[in-house]
């Protein structure tokens, strides 16, 4: 499975129409979650040194970086473990 996924990245790289519908959903959420995360800070859920866009990106990086290596390792535990550490991070900003 995942090597057709390796096989597909480069026909999406090399183009724009394939690039531009993933770019717009990552942005959007990408600020959906910094939102969120603002929304938090405003509540008293976060710190105030919690940068929401910068968390929000790191999030999303997180989540699917967490995917490719639950793919390249066929198993759900390394993107388990991105996840609980993604939660651990967000935690030290409560």
């Amino acid at each position: 499975m995942a090597a057709c996924t390796r096989r597909a990245d480069p026909d999406v790289i090399a183009s724009p129409a394939l690039r531009e519908p993933l770019a717009e959903t990552f942005a959007w959420l990408t600020g959906r979650i910094a939102e969120v995360l603002a929304e938090g800070q405003r509540r008293g859920e976060f710190t105030a040194a919690l940068d929401p866009a910068e968390t929000a990106a790191a999030v999303v990086a997180v989540v699917q970086g967490g995917y490719v290596l639950a793919r390249s390792a066929d198993s759900a535990e390394p993107f388990d473990r991105a996840i609980r550490g993604a939660l651990a991070l967000l935690a030290a900003h409560a």
